[in-house]
């Protein structure tokens, strides 16, 4: 059975990354976050990054900042190869109230992946887009 990665196409075919397509879906629906099979037949390899980069979000949904702060900077230089750590500061940024900072760091992700085109979809830059969209919206016309 072929193992699928985070970054992988999903196999449901729909042309996406499996973590921005089913992935979200099979966790919400209880699926274990490293099931020997995946409901789609692939075998899913939940890696040391991903554990890691997935804490920031629990981490901020528990309203742990500085614990989701210190995990970014563990992201930032334990796996300087990915924009894992950019991604998940503008999150903490954005739950401290930190808007122009979250703006910033959405827009040094979609920088990075734009360095890194061999590594990404075109439109996996979109979520990002809307993010600052909607913080900016967010600000009141003051940016």
């Amino acid at each position: 059975m072929a193992k699928i990665g985070r970054n992988q196409r999903c196999p449901c075919g729909s042309g996406r990354k499996y973590k921005r397509c089913c992935w979200l879906r099979d966790r919400a629906a209880h699926v274990p976050a490293t099931p020997a099979v995946s409901p789609h037949g692939y075998r899913l390899a939940e890696t040391d990054l991903d554990r890691l980069s997935n804490s920031v979000v629990s981490l901020v949904d528990e309203g742990r900042l500085d614990e989701a702060d210190a995990v970014c900077e563990q992201l930032r230089t334990g796996y300087p190869e990915v924009h894992d750590w950019l991604m998940r500061k503008a999150m903490v940024c954005e739950a401290r109230g930190e808007t122009e900072l979250a703006i910033e760091y959405c827009e040094r992700t979609i920088a990075w992946m734009d360095a890194h085109p061999e590594k990404f979809d075109p439109e996996s830059r979109d979520p990002f887009r809307k993010d600052i969209e909607r913080l900016r919206g967010s600000l009141g016309g003051a940016c």
